[in-house]
């Protein structure tokens, strides 16, 4: 996520977080558990697209600059 993000993973992948400095919120909840009890790589390249939607790059796994 970006610098000024703040969330909290949930329990089989679920996830929430608001990056104000980018003006979003995401929110990703599913009706069946993932595989892990923090985030896993689907929720994490859902967050990865969103990112590059905004025309973002990647330095580091989780970190995102313009």
């Amino acid at each position: 996520m970006g610098p000024t993000a703040f969330g909290h993973v949930g329990m089989g992948g679920s996830l929430g977080f608001a990056d104000p400095a980018e003006g979003i919120a995401f929110g990703y909840v599913m009706n069946k558990h993932g595989e892990g009890i923090l985030l896993n790589d689907k929720g994490q390249s859902l967050v990865d697209a969103t990112y590059r939607s905004l025309g973002m790059r990647t330095n580091a796994p989780g970190v995102w600059i313009r």
